[in-house]
């Protein structure tokens, strides 16, 4: 039997128990708090850095497009824009079509490890849910044994609260007619004791399952609940994964659709190709004959003066003083297709790349790079050079000089005109078979074309 605390008593238990929760709770915050900053303090590092190693990586990979897509386009040098574009359009297409791909895979690889995360979720919530309804109905079946225990105890507890004493052991001894009677009756008292404590012994036994059942009900419950939740999120996880793995197929087939489009179009671009290149090979023959002829003057003129001069064709630049010839524009120089022979991307045949090509805006000024007199200022139209400047330096250093440019917008000079080295002698461009504005510097040492990057102090 349980008594009553005194107040005081019961109300100092009170306040002591108060501050241990208290105590807990700040010791548990200092504690997740100190955990929380040791852990993430790392992360936070790493994941900077990572951010920055990835816009790292972003860059590099911008800054290489930008290079391939500028070499693609300088490459295109020798058909109509119209044609050039279409390549180009192609190419685009192609590698929207790749990369659309690959992130179709990636998305697919996304979306099938969310549907596998689901049904994990989906498994363990199926199970624990079983194991609920397990304990659920253990419970029911338990619940009509507690209330038969429940009622014989209860009967007990009004029998013995009543003062009920027929079945004292003094009854037994007086109402007896002989020993062998007394002993029938003491067995039948014995039997009833053990009766009584067989209810209660079983009814404490009852009790203590029923109590350790509803502490692994409430257990149950509360995994089901979490599990629920887990397979909630998973599911949702799994539909934003196949709704972005359909994104990226409508993309592959929308990008699919523009490479075949543009394969269309590049084919009936072609159709005028071999009137291009007849033309093109016509004006670079016309612009060969030009320059051969300019070198014999030079070389005639030289030798006239008693100057030495290499013979036509030789090539051996070793001998120039440092920075003979300048540079065709101010500022940084940014090769976006070097000089040499390469494979044209439409055409499919190697093809000397007489010139180098540099970065430039439509409108930046291209200066003479030697001094010298302008010997053409051509246009040729929608291929090969567009409008263009020849400039002849005649004999430096014992070689015969002569530059040109390609695609200008504007030719500010005229035909015959005397330059000095640095003068503005046009503006950058896209003219002629171009699909882009950049700059075309071409030279000559005595008639041949060489790399303008490999003459000394270039």
């Amino acid at each position: 039997m349980l008594f009553p605390l005194p107040d005081p008593l019961r109300a100092s238990l009170a306040r002591s128990s108060r501050r241990r929760r208290t105590q807990v709770r700040r010791l548990t915050g200092v504690v997740v708090l100190a955990a929380a900053a040791v852990a993430l303090a790392p992360l936070t590092g790493l994941n900077v850095g990572a951010v920055a190693d990835e816009r790292s990586d972003a860059v590099d990979q911008q800054k290489e497009a930008e290079q391939r897509k500028a070499e693609v386009t300088s490459s295109l040098e020798g058909v109509s824009a119209d044609l050039g574009q279409a390549y180009l359009d192609l190419q685009s297409a192609q590698s929207e079509l790749a990369t659309a791909q690959a992130d179709l895979e990636t998305a697919e690889g996304v979306l099938a490890q969310k549907q596998r995360e689901q049904q994990t979720a989906t498994d363990r919530l199926n199970v624990a849910q079983t194991d609920l309804d397990a304990l659920t109905s253990q419970a029911e079946q338990s619940q009509s044994v507690a209330d038969e225990n429940n009622d014989e105890l209860a009967s007990l507890v009004v029998s013995t609260y009543q003062g009920d004493t027929t079945l004292t052991s003094w009854t037994y001894v007086l109402d007896s007619d002989s020993v062998e009677d007394l002993s029938q009756r003491t067995s039948t008292m014995a039997i009833a004791s053990g009766v009584q404590e067989s209810v209660l012994a079983a009814a404490e036994a009852e009790r203590a399952l029923d109590a350790n059942r509803q502490a692994r009900q409430d257990a149950a419950t509360t995994r089901v609940a979490e599990l629920k939740t887990q397979a909630d999120a998973a599911a949702a996880e799994a539909q934003t994964a196949a709704d972005d793995a359909q994104a990226k197929r409508d993309s592959v087939a929308a990008r699919t659709a523009e490479q075949e489009t543009a394969a269309a179009n590049l084919e009936s671009k072609k159709a005028g190709l071999e009137e291009e290149q007849a033309q093109a090979e016509a004006d670079a023959a016309a612009a060969a004959a030009e320059i051969a002829r300019i070198d014999e003057e030079n070389r005639a003129a030289a030798a006239a003066a008693g100057t030495p001069v290499a013979p036509a064709g030789a090539t051996d630049t070793a001998s120039m003083g440092t920075g003979s010839v300048g540079h065709p524009i101010a500022g940084p120089l940014v090769v976006t297709s070097p000089f040499g022979w390469r494979m044209h991307p439409v055409l499919g045949y190697r093809k000397l790349h007489a010139g180098v090509d540099l970065a430039a805006s439509t409108g930046t000024p291209q200066l003479a790079a030697v001094s010298g007199t302008v010997t053409s200022t051509a246009d040729y139209g929608g291929t090969a050079c567009g409008k263009s400047v020849t400039i002849n330096g005649g004999v430096i250093d014992g070689q015969s000089i002569q530059v040109r440019y390609c695609h200008l917008s504007v030719q500010q000079v005229s035909l015959g005109q005397s330059v000095s080295r640095g003068q503005q002698i046009g503006l950058t461009g896209a003219t002629g078979g171009v699909t882009g504005p950049h700059v075309h510097f071409e030279v000559y040492v005595n008639g041949s074309p060489v790399d303008p990057m490999s003459l000394p102090g270039f």
